[in-house]
């Protein structure tokens, strides 16, 4: 009875040796600002060792998104044997298979997503990611979303700032919406101008 007992610790250890190891990462949505409107979400993961297909959905409260508008560009595999992109029900689900193996290792995303806003401007809008399926052997765990303001919010009280945004419009640094919201911000000062 007593070599059973010794010998079971050794037969769990050989199981887990020959059937590899298990990685952990975390999958973390990052927006990034694409205009006022838009939001490009990057699927960042911190350790994409292990990874070589996932199946995960990206819903966007507030948010709208199009098969289109998914990057098939991700850093964990040169080349997809498998992707699909199809539209759920607030969002897009995607699948991907690298084949024979990604071979990457260290931080790295799963493609990008853009988003854009349905009141037309990105401020308090969310995102959350479903991880349906992963690599055997793989734990992949979504984070939460920070969100991210993309409002451009004017400073324009007198008309020296005007001509001040204007000349910028001119020099190709400021667009000729910013000019027309910063006059109006200076013609009715108690007016929200882009949400501020």
């Amino acid at each position: 009875m007593k070599n059973i007992k010794l010998s079971l610790p050794i037969f769990l250890i050989n199981i887990l040796l020959t059937t590899g190891m298990v990685y952990a990462s975390t999958l973390t949505p990052v927006g990034t600002c694409n205009g006022q409107n838009k939001i490009d979400i990057t699927l960042n993961v911190d350790d994409v060792t292990g990874i070589v297909n996932y199946d995960i959905t990206v819903i966007g409260t507030g948010l709208t998104t199009a098969t289109a508008d998914v990057s098939k560009t991700g850093s964990i595999a040169v080349n997809w044997t498998v992707f699909d992109v199809s539209a759920v029900t607030g969002g897009i689900r995607i699948i991907a298979d690298s084949g024979t193996g990604s071979g990457s290792t260290g931080a790295g995303n799963l493609g990008t997503i853009t988003f854009t806003a349905t009141d037309g401007t990105i401020d308090t809008e969310t995102v959350s990611v479903v991880v349906n399926n992963v690599t055997t052997g793989v734990i992949l765990t979504p984070a939460d979303y920070v969100p991210v303001s993309c409002t451009t919010c004017y400073s324009c009280s007198m008309w020296n700032d005007v001509i001040t945004k204007y000349n910028a419009y001119e020099a190709g640094v400021a667009t000729w919406t910013d000019v027309i919201y910063c006059y109006v911000q200076y013609a009715s000062p108690n007016t929200l101008v882009n949400g501020c």
